[in-house]
């Protein structure tokens, strides 16, 4: 869900002063939205890849797996979608879909000259407790993007760091059907 919330967000932005357009210190979903439907997306069928680079979980209840933390380094994860020329018009729509899937709170988002900075700490995610902060930093165009991610949090007396590339690109037009 977090990293769905990520791409959505980064293939998007502009705006030099973030996305706190009122200056009041809170960035709603409607700033993102706005900063974000700035963007000349190109519709059509993007490619979107994200490999967990380094993850540590503290805390793990007895009999939890051994090196189960190891074996998730290096997995990559590549997914394919088609986003349509009304998407491309209209990006900010999906990302106010996916904050109110979520109990998240925008606290920076900065898009400028193709570069991308943001933080979100997220509570309560799927009805578990706990808190996640989530940042991400890299560089956007209209037809890809590139970033890390880092997430950290905990609850119950675990507490997971996180580390992960994130990149995308069109790959051509959608497939028919």
């Amino acid at each position: 869900m977090i990293f769905s919330i990520a791409s959505v967000a980064l293939l998007a932005g502009c705006s030099d002063s973030g996305a706190d357009t009122d200056g009041d210190g809170i960035i709603t979903a409607e700033e993102v939205a706005t900063e974000i439907n700035n963007v000349a997306l190109e519709p059509g069928e993007w490619e979107n890849r994200v490999e967990i680079v380094d993850v540590s979980l503290k805390g793990l209840p007895e009999g939890a797996p051994a090196g189960m933390m190891d074996r998730m380094k290096g997995t990559v994860t590549t997914t394919k979608s088609c986003i349509t020329p009304e998407q491309a018009e209209n990006p900010g729509a999906n990302f106010f879909a996916a904050q109110e899937e979520t109990n998240c709170e925008v606290k920076k988002f900065n898009m400028s000259g193709g570069s991308v900075s943001s933080e979100m700490v997220c509570t309560n995610m799927g009805g578990a407790p706990g808190n996640m902060t989530l940042a991400m930093d890299g560089q956007y165009g209209s037809g890809d993007y590139d970033m890390t991610m880092t997430m950290n949090g905990g609850a119950n007396g675990m507490q997971m760091n996180m580390t992960a590339k994130s990149s995308g690109k069109r790959i051509g037009e959608c497939p028919a059907g």
